[in-house]
Parts: C-alpha cells; sequence; structure tokens
C-alpha cells in the first residue's frame, strides 16, 4: 500500500482566509534546548488526552507549555496520534501541547496516523523514526524537524508546511522504500521559509547511497539555497531540481 503524507500547507488555506486569524498560537515560542531537557527530565506526568495515555513533561520557562516524551513500552499499541492543541491536567490545568520529545515514537509501528496541532513547535529526533504512518498532518507553526524525525517511513508524497526554517539530517531518510520498485507518482514541496536542510534529508535507497529522491516525481516549491550543486547533498536528485528551477 502506498503511503502518503498529507501536510497542511498555506495555499490551502488560501481559500478559507478565517482560518489566518491572529491567535495566541502565535506568541508560543519552544527551543531546542527546551527539548533536550525534557528527553533527560526526571519530572514526567501522564494525562489521558483523546482517550489515550500520553506522557509529557513542562517546559521550565513556562509551565503552561508541555512535551509529549518517550515512555519505554507506552504507546506500542497506538494506531493513532491525534493531539489537541490543549489538555488538562490531572491537577485540573490548562496546558498547550509545544512540542514531541526526541524519540517519543520511535518503532512504535502499529501507528498508522499522525495529527499534530498546529500549537507544535519543534518535532525532536527520531521522533517517528521507524513507525508505519499512513497519514500525517502537520500544520503551519512548525518550525524545525529533527534529525531522523521521519527515517525509515517509506514515505511518497513529501509536503512541508510554510514557517518552517529547519529540516534535520536523514529527516525523511528512507532505508528500505520500495517507491522506486513502484515508480509511482508523487511530490516534494519545501516552503521559501526553510534555510537548512541536513545531509540526506530526502534520501531513499534500498541499497547504500545510490538512490535519491524519485526523479519522476515533481517539485512544487524549493528554498532559493537549493542549487543543482548542493541537491544530492540533501538527498534531491538534479533531474527534478533542474526542471523546478527552469519553470520559474
Amino acid at each position: 500500500m502506498k503511503t502518503r503524507i498529507y501536510f497542511l500547507m498555506i495555499a490551502f488555506f488560501m481559500a478559507t482566509p478565517s482560518l489566518f486569524a491572529q491567535t495566541s498560537n502565535d506568541e508560543i515560542t519552544l527551543t531546542s534546548k527546551d527539548l533536550g531537557l525534557a528527553s533527560i527530565s526526571k519530572d514526567v506526568y501522564s494525562a489521558s488526552i483523546n482517550g489515550q495515555v500520553y506522557y509529557y513533561t513542562l517546559v521550565a520557562s513556562n509551565p503552561s507549555y508541555a512535551i509529549i516524551v518517550e515512555k519505554k513500552k507506552a504507546y506500542t499499541k497506538f494506531k493513532e496520534v491525534v493531539l489537541p492543541e490543549t489538555f488538562t491536567s490531572e491537577d485540573g490545568k490548562t496546558l498547550t501541547i509545544v512540542g514531541i520529545g526526541n524519540r517519543a515514537f520511535k518503532k512504535c509501528k502499529m501507528i498508522k496516523k499522525v495529527d499534530l496541532p498546529q500549537t507544535i513547535r519543534i518535532i525532536g529526533e527520531e521522533a517517528f523514526c521507524k513507525t508505519d504512518v499512513d497519514e500525517l498532518s502537520l500544520k503551519p507553526g512548525l518550525i524545525k524537524i529533527g534529525d531522523r524525525a521521519f527515517l525509515d517511513n517509506d514515505l511518497s508524497d513529501i509536503l512541508i508546511p510554510e514557517g518552517v526554517e529547519e529540516i534535520g539530517v536523514e529527516a525523511f531518510y528512507c532505508l528500505k522504500s520500495t517507491i522506486f520498485q513502484r515508480g509511482g507518482s508523487g511530490t516534494l514541496y519545501i516552503p521559501k521559509s526553510v534555510y537548512s536542510i541536513g545531509e540526506h534529508a530526502f534520501a531513499m535507497t534500498q541499497n547504500g547511497w545510490g538512490m535519491w529522491f524519485n526523479s519522476k516525481r515533481e517539485i512544487l516549491c524549493l528554498p532559493d539555497h537549493v542549487t543543482l550543486d548542493n541537491c544530492k547533498q540533501m538527498g534531491i536528485s538534479r533531474d527534478p531540481v533542474e526542471k523546478y528551477l527552469k519553470g520559474k
């Protein structure tokens, strides 16, 4: 079955201007340091969210912010990760979900659907590494996608939401992709807001490093710093980049 990933891009919202109304979400900030501290924090709490028990830590600089974190074997039976913007803690406080911790759902192979709210600012390293996601929805508000965050998920369409600034090393690298055998169509969308793309971020291969983002696929958008000289370092085939640049 062809895995498809659906990202909410700003172009989709143009038909519904009301969705661009300014909210308190615009004021949410989260740093990589906050995410790192969450991964080693011993102050881990649990909460029932949409009928499933998640574990989280609080951001030291703002205790109304929560980061969903790894908990050994806690999520192995999850079939979906659908998170709201806010939830109520056991002591009655309203907390805003702002990040997904490093390795939070790594190797949780039953997960088929992931839907993250627009309050999420960072997806940590290996957060969804080696899962089996069929449907993924990321929304504007996301700023950083960590190293190997979606590694080995056999992705077909890769559409990054507007506002993302950093895409980590091997973020979408597929170790066992069958896309090339299928020869299916797909698209790559990287918004102009992205200023950093890690090595092999979009590489896909079965044997060694020889295969890159499928040259039969269409590129809808690329940041200006992606060129013919550096595209393969990022794991994007030269042919579709050349075609995209000629069409600008």
